[in-house]
């Protein structure tokens, strides 16, 4: 990614705290980041840091991957130096880049044919993740989250536990593999009671909770279509019901997609299926059964066979099908997302309120929220990640009120709990530009997804 570059630079051939030459032919906001990351990583003043980051994110720009490094790095900074009210204002301009005009080409083509009562959808972006300053930082976070190969998977959780429970055993004068088994015996503890919940649930509930289609037949398909893992994908886009395990669908971008079907078919991993349509051998969902089709060039669907048909009716009527009120939210998410998370309003009500054990807090919270018009979180990469979530609502009164009710919920949280306090201080609860919408951040470092993730 180009933003990349004046961070190589700075960190590979500066000398001193004066400032690197700039780039033949740098825009202005390539200058602001690059100043900007001199700043914050090389000099190390918050002051002047701020100063460029903040010009950066006013900027007339289309390059946005470098604004949201900016909005990323400003969030540490204005925390780092006690001024966490200003980190409103940037979630506000964050939605507001979304929600100003119906952003578009963040969707495969194909997800306009989708059934119209899908009202969630999952899309992920692994070259935007992967291509971030934070994942190209690791060592193997990539290969981590996006690998086929679980004992791989496993291997990787391994090493990374054992070297900080050496670090840690070091500082503590105590043996590495006392600590690291006493850890292991903590998280067999917590898995086994995650289990006992889990069997206390309804056979609904426990398979509302199963993966997502898209998660499930995206490692047996990039194996069919000779594709090394889940990093091979140029997007990866789920969509279903949130109650009715039927009415779900993936839609999968890589290139050359004609030659990789023509190839898996030859080889034996797909068979074809009529006309247009494949299946993968010993691929189970459930009871339902699973077929492929390509809606466009290098685009490939893959849906129970009772949502195919209209799916392709449609495209040859050129019909856009997809649920409008999740369409509508889809599009207020700004492009520059490396993942995101939709709701539309009936989903987000039933999941969203409907398992709550509290009666009281949920009729405070429906009494507040009584119609939220959906849920949209969007994760972004750069030097760092965040969580941002948007839940719109249909009153800046009561927009105001559960700002204020979420914020008196962390700080008592964060009293009641001394170890849930450090992850809820760097979860911010703002309103939107019009008060008409509930957003939330949570930023999360190398360091502490690293921490999140093996300790």
């Amino acid at each position: 990614m180009t933003w990349l570059l004046p961070g190589l630079l700075l960190a590979g051939l500066s000398g001193g705290p004066a400032e690197l030459s700039p780039a033949i032919h740098e825009t202005g906001a390539e200058r602001l980041h690059r100043q900007g990351v001199h700043c914050m990583d090389v000099i190390e003043r918050s002051e002047c840091a701020i100063e460029h980051f903040e010009a950066l994110i006013d900027e007339d720009t289309r390059q946005r991957e470098l604004v949201t490094d900016a909005l990323l790095r400003l969030m540490t900074l204005y925390r780092r130096e006690g001024r966490p009210e200003d980190i409103g204002p940037l979630l506000r301009k964050f939605w507001d880049a979304g929600g100003g005009r119906r952003a578009s080409g963040h969707l495969p083509y194909s997800a306009r044919f989708l059934p119209p009562e899908l009202d969630m959808m999952i899309n992920l972006d692994p070259p935007r993740v992967l291509g971030s300053a934070m994942i190209e930082r690791s060592e193997d976070l990539g290969e981590y989250f996006f690998t086929c190969d679980e004992v791989r998977r496993h291997d990787i959780e391994i090493e990374h536990r054992w070297r900080r429970a050496a670090a840690k055993a070091a500082s503590e004068g105590r043996e590495t593999w006392e600590l690291f088994y006493e850890q292991l015996d903590e998280q067999a503890e917590r898995e086994r009671k995650r289990e006992e919940r889990r069997a206390e649930r309804s056979e609904q509930e426990r398979e509302r909770d199963q993966p997502p289609l898209v998660l499930e037949i995206a490692c047996p398909l990039a194996e069919a279509l000779d594709i090394a893992d889940n990093r091979g994908w140029r997007r990866m886009t789920g969509a279903s019901h949130h109650r009715e395990r039927d009415k779900v669908a993936a839609i999968f971008q890589v290139d050359q997609l004609e030659t990789r079907l023509a190839a898996a078919v030859e080889a034996g991993r797909l068979l074809r299926d009529g006309s247009g349509r494949y299946r993968l051998p010993d691929f189970e969902y459930g009871e339902h059964q699973i077929r492929l089709v390509s809606l466009d060039k290098d685009e490939l669907v893959a849906a129970p066979v009772a949502l195919l048909g209209p799916m392709e009716e449609a495209k040859r009527k050129r019909k856009r099908r997809m649920n409008r009120e999740l369409d509508r939210l889809v599009t207020q998410v700004p492009k520059d997302t490396a993942m995101f998370v939709v709701l539309n309003q009936a989903a987000l009500r039933e999941l969203g309120f409907g398992d709550m054990d509290r009666r009281s807090l949920r009729s405070v919270l429906e009494t507040i929220l009584p119609r939220p018009k959906g849920l949209q979180v969007a994760a972004v990469f750069g030097s760092s990640m965040a969580m941002l979530t948007r839940v719109p609502t249909d009153s800046a009164v009561r927009g105001r009120m559960l700002v204020g009710l979420a914020n008196t919920m962390l700080a008592r949280g964060a009293e009641d709990d001394p170890e849930a306090a450090k992850w809820l201080s760097d979860l911010d609860v703002a309103e939107a530009s019009d008060r008409k919408a509930l957003l939330a951040s949570y930023v999360v470092t190398l360091a502490r997804l690293e921490e999140i993730l093996w300790d």
